[in-house]
């Protein structure tokens, strides 16, 4: 038997109460018959002949009640021998204050703690970094559990693919990590001159911010190159609105992202394309075949997207530019998405993320039962306790009114 919250036991001290009120108050008298009142005197005589306890049937039954709503307060519930209910922590949330209080709140309750990864073990895994959210959720219903309860940061990054219906076994929690601030890259524009791109990711959002710099850098940071991307642009005259176009958007690029762009222009007739990363091709004619570099070219084949790809180092251009198009179809921060591979840079920082995934979004639909921080058990014992203090509420006043207390 234990109590969810054992500091509301205290409140037993109330049982004072009724002993004291019993120990205090005297039994009721006889009733005696008599034809006339004028020869009874007043006389003197003690109060109480000696402290006893009267009407122990009614003591005992608001002692009980007592108890019992002390019971119901503190989280009464019967500690069961059960091998099959898992605390499934996340690495790193044995660290977390608030966690930590869950942890051994439910292990005392006899849950067995388990790793978030792969396989669930008893013991930390080296190395092992958490796969897919869903995939050990699935995992975690084919354990046959009687319950889980699992303890996590809900990382955006690790939530991947269609979201799943959950057993109504498995308990999500979710606690916040602390805010981060790092630096994901500095990239040096000539001796004097560095770019710093500073970030900072808390649970609602990860932004990115570029400050300029002209102090040294020290050593312990690593400093990169500014990158060069060559590009060239081939364009008939009956495109040469849409090679103008390509062009802002290019110098647009060039000036916001830490990139140096070289742009060459031709025509489709007698061009050499192997010395390019990036070949623009701005016209109906056939494109030559490609060794290396990749290739954006126009196609009036419809499409719903302004910039698709269509193979692996091949995309196309559905429309022709225009500055309306450019401006609602965003073409340059789709170009500035072909340029730059912050995938790359991303990979490398993703370990900062701190952004999260609501409940509310991660598993609406579902029966799974969720919290945000805080333990939620059910006992169904409780119940039972509630329906026995209202029985012995009702008999407590019948028999009180009964005997006229």
């Amino acid at each position: 038997m234990q109590f969810t919250q054992p500091i509301f036991l205290w409140a037993l001290a109330g049982l004072s109460i009724p002993i004291t009120i019993h120990l205090l108050s005297r039994k009721e008298g006889k009733v005696i018959q008599l034809g006339s009142l004028r020869h009874l005197q007043e006389t003197s005589t003690q109060q109480f002949k000696g402290i006893k306890l009267n009407e122990v049937v009614l003591l005992a039954l608001r002692s009980l009640l007592i108890i019992l709503f002390v019971s119901l307060i503190s989280g009464l519930h019967w500690q069961t021998e059960n091998s099959n209910r898992w605390l499934v922590v996340e690495n790193g949330l044995e660290k977390n204050p608030s966690a930590k209080v869950v942890i051994d709140s439910l292990t005392a309750q006899g849950f067995e703690q388990r790793q978030l990864q792969k396989g669930f073990p008893i013991e930390k895994q080296r190395g092992e970094k958490v796969i897919n959210y869903w995939d050990l959720i699935s995992s975690l219903e084919q354990s046959e559990l009687k319950q889980a309860i699992v303890l996590s940061f809900s990382r955006v990054q690790d939530f991947t693919g269609l979201r799943k219906s959950i057993s109504p076994t498995i308990q999500w929690i979710t606690f916040t990590a602390d805010e981060s601030n790092f630096i994901a890259e500095v990239i040096q524009q000539t001796p004097e001159r560095t770019l710093i791109r500073k970030g900072h990711s808390s649970a609602e959002h990860t932004s990115f911010e570029t400050a300029l710099s002209f102090n040294p850098i020290t050593d312990s940071i690593k400093i990169k190159r500014m990158p060069l991307v060559t590009i060239l642009i081939i364009s008939d005259p009956e495109f040469e609105n849409d090679k103008q176009i390509m062009k802002a958007a290019l110098e647009a690029i060039a000036k916001k992202v830490p990139i140096e762009i070289s742009i060459r222009e031709g025509q489709s007739e007698n061009v050499s394309i192997s010395s390019f990363d990036w070949l623009i091709w701005l016209s109906e004619t056939d494109i030559p075949k490609l060794d290396s570099g990749k290739l954006l070219s126009y196609s009036s084949k419809l499409s719903n997207q302004l910039v698709e790809q269509v193979s692996a180092n091949r995309w196309t251009i559905s429309k022709r530019l225009t500055v309306d198009v450019a401006l609602q179809e965003n073409l340059t921060i789709q170009l500035a998405g072909l340029l730059t591979n912050e995938q790359e840079k991303w990979n490398s920082i993703a370990h900062q993320d701190r952004r999260i995934l609501p409940d509310s979004i991660l598993f609406s639909g579902t029966e799974m039962n969720t919290t945000n921080g805080e333990l939620k058990s059910v006992h169904a014992i409780n119940k039972y306790i509630l329906l026995l203090l209202l029985i012995t509420l009702v008999i407590e006043r019948i028999v009180s009114y009964q005997r006229n207390q």
